[in-house]
């Protein structure tokens, strides 16, 4: 075991004082009380910019990404922590998050990951089988044949990325009225508390849950509400610019950086985080030997017309 270096009482004070040292030049330089360091605005003009030195992109203006709600798909794919990524990539979560920009609110669609239904040029499967078949494209074209949803963007991410963002944002607090003792992932009490990221990623993947997949379903959707207003206090933060950036090259999306930052810009500026979620109707079944969810067409057109018409989940869709 390596041994840490020690350092003396005298050695220690040395140090000290340099550090202290060190933090009065600085204050000197960024304060410069008797405008020593002052520089003509002419002279700085000329120091402007440095030959070879990109100058960095402004951010982008605050104003809403679209003047009509849009629809975002989310997917999480089943493989990271441990599981690889060959045979692994069915959408394990998805998601369309519904956004009205003008209204200050949004609505999340929970797709339960087993819906049989048809998947374009491969006849009728599991939805989650679309991203392995054709990537996120097929994976939009699926659920927009489903829902009726004209959908914009999409945002994938495993579960590596998924626990790597949490931990980013600094966790997300959740309150726990039962605990959650799934044997395969792990355990989390109940009670008030903040998940870091792996734990965040037991109580999505968990399914045990009185409902199965459905109440699963909400409790990712509780996740992303919960982050979305640590979200909300973090985008009006200097450095959130800075932060978005570095999230979004983790993720697969066709959302640019710029789009993100005006995303986030607005939705801080929305008066409270307005956001209702829902699980598309239906019921369990079998096919083929397997199990799996028949949807409810009747109300996925009931659903998706309250969603588009106001931006609201009926109660009973919840």
């Amino acid at each position: 075991m390596r041994k840490g270096i020690r350092f003396g009482k005298s050695a220690g004070l040395v140090l000290l004082a340099l550090a202290l040292a060190a933090a009065a030049v600085c204050a000197v330089l960024l304060i410069d009380p008797l405008d020593w360091f002052s520089v003509a605005p002419e002279a700085a003009a000329e120091m402007g910019t440095f030959p070879g030195v990109e100058v960095p992109p402004e951010l982008p203006p605050a104003q809403p990404l679209s003047p009509a709600p849009f629809n975002v798909l989310i997917l999480g794919l089943d493989h990271g922590k441990g599981r690889p990524r060959q045979g692994n990539e069915r959408s394990d979560v998805m998601m369309v998050a519904h956004i009205d920009e003008a209204g200050e609110k949004a609505c999340l669609i929970s797709i339960p990951r087993d819906s049989y239904v048809p998947v374009p040029g491969h006849g009728t499967r599991k939805i989650n089988e679309a991203y392995p078949l054709g990537g996120p494209r097929l994976a939009v074209e699926t659920v927009e044949l489903l829902t009726g949803l004209e959908i914009r963007n999409y945002v994938v991410m495993d579960f590596d990325e998924f626990a790597w963002l949490v931990d980013l944002f600094g966790g997300v607090q959740v309150t726990l009225e039962e605990a959650i003792m799934d044997p395969k992932l792990g355990i989390i009490p109940a009670g008030s508390q903040v998940l870091d990221g792996d734990r965040a990623l037991i109580m999505a993947r968990s399914r045990d849950y009185p409902e199965g997949d459905l109440e699963r379903a909400r409790q990712q959707q509780r996740l992303i509400i919960q982050a979305l207003y640590k979200g909300k206090e973090l985008a009006g933060e200097p450095g959130a610019a800075w932060f978005l950036s570095v999230a979004i090259e983790r993720l697969e999306t066709d959302l640019t950086r710029d789009e993100v930052i005006r995303l986030a810009r607005e939705f801080a500026s929305f008066a409270v985080v307005n956001v209702q979620g829902g699980v598309l109707p239906g019921r369990n079944g079998a096919a083929g030997g397997a199990s799996v969810y028949f949807v409810d067409q009747e109300g996925v057109r009931e659903l998706v017309y309250a969603v588009q018409s106001a931006c609201a989940i009926p109660p009973q869709y919840r």
